[in-house]
């Protein structure tokens, strides 16, 4: 694969898994990935088309607009997807086809049968490409044009697991999304005793984010530090567990369940913290991150996966391993002792937000895409 003149597409067509109908990370990047869409699409007199598998209702009109020609769901049905799929590739000559997740990569061998000169190109994002793939998913992946991994651990095991061309990979980091607000210093006034916050789902499966090792390690906590509150946003069939953890290890009045919550009351719970903490061992990128960044709070997340990509240790924030209480322990405790510690890692945090993870750097990247025309794989 090679790099050429420029290259102007006039009809992009994106595959998507989901956007709208849950929140995630996964979901936050496709979203703006529509956006940057649109509004590239817009600006080069060109049509942008979106198909998405699990969504079912109306997309959100602040992430759908500017170059969109259609936007279109199937409700978790793949008989109606791949019949929508079918008539798209069909129908329309697409320059471009972005497929959102690695499980619907195999239908881009479907597009090259049709229109072989049509580029493509697949999001890997995390955990999903961290292990050997099916051989149509690795066909698809030979057969694209580009993969963009949203960090450089993501790059390395797509290209450790497949055996594609580095240089068919390229990174490709989310980005806050644009409605937040990137002023750290409009904080509400911190509450004491202070707070933790953690940002996750808490379902059985996601029980990799760490979040029971953040209470286990709450006892030390409040011997060494003192008085805290742990605050948790999230919900998911895990929560009776991690509520019995918290009673077991008698600190059940220092955590406190938030639940799900709406957009605005998330960023006042960003506001209120006094350090944000996800330990999570297999993150692919880790928004919450950039969320707490935008309000300059400190962080500490787990050293392996993406984390080490959003997160720089000893920096903006604290990376541990997450299997060990003590480590979380003392990171914590560390923070939550020292106020020129976290004001500075909170201020270099959002200036590393500001230099690498805004919705503009998204929207340079998407552009480099679609101008470059690559040489057919």
């Amino acid at each position: 694969m090679s790099a050429t003149s420029s290259f102007s597409p006039k009809n992009v067509l994106l595959v998507l898994p989901e956007a709208f109908d849950c929140a995630g990370g996964i979901q936050m990047f496709c979203r703006a990935l529509c956006l940057a869409a649109g509004r590239w699409a817009k600006a080069n007199d060109a049509s942008v088309n979106a198909l998405v598998l699990n969504d079912d209702n109306p997309p959100d009109a602040r992430y759908v607009n500017g170059g969109f020609a259609s936007y279109a769901t199937a409700g978790k049905n793949k008989t109606k997807f791949i019949g929508k799929y079918l008539r798209q590739i069909v129908s329309t000559r697409y320059d471009w086809i972005i497929f959102g997740h690695v499980s619907l990569a195999p239908l881009l061998l479907v597009s090259k049968y049709f229109n072989t000169s049509v580029k493509t190109a697949v999001a890997a994002y995390g955990i999903e490409v961290w292990h050997p793939l099916s051989n149509f998913q690795q066909k698809a992946l030979h057969r694209a044009n580009l993969i963009l991994a949203i960090s450089d651990h993501t790059k390395a095991e797509v290209i450790r697991h497949t055996g594609v061309s580095p240089n068919k990979v390229r990174i490709f980091p989310c980005t806050l999304d644009p409605n937040w607000s990137l002023d750290p210093y409009a904080a509400i006034s911190q509450s004491s005793p202070p707070i933790m916050l953690s940002v996750a789902r808490l379902t059985k499966d996601d029980r990799y984010k760490g979040i029971d090792n953040v209470i286990r390690s709450l006892p030390s906590v409040l011997l060494e530090a003192g008085p805290v509150q742990y605050r948790i946003v999230g919900e998911g069939d895990d929560v009776p567990r991690l509520r019995a953890l918290a009673s077991e290890l008698g600190v059940s009045s220092y955590v406190e369940f938030i639940g799900g919550v709406s957009d605005a009351e998330l960023r006042n719970e960003y506001q209120r913290c006094s350090i944000f903490v996800m330990p999570s061992n297999k993150e692919g990128f880790g928004i919450v991150f950039l969320e707490a960044m935008a309000y300059g709070k400190p962080t500490v997340g787990g050293a392996f996966g993406g984390t080490p990509s959003v997160v720089k240790n000893g920096e903006t924030g604290l990376l541990v391993d997450p299997a060990s209480v003590s480590e979380i322990t003392s990171s914590i405790t560390r923070l939550l002792s020292d106020d020129a510690l976290r004001e500075r890692y909170g201020r270099a945090g959002h200036r590393r937000l500001l230099d690498q993870f805004t919705f503009e750097k998204f929207e340079q990247n998407l552009g480099d895409v679609f101008s470059s025309s690559i040489d057919q794989s």
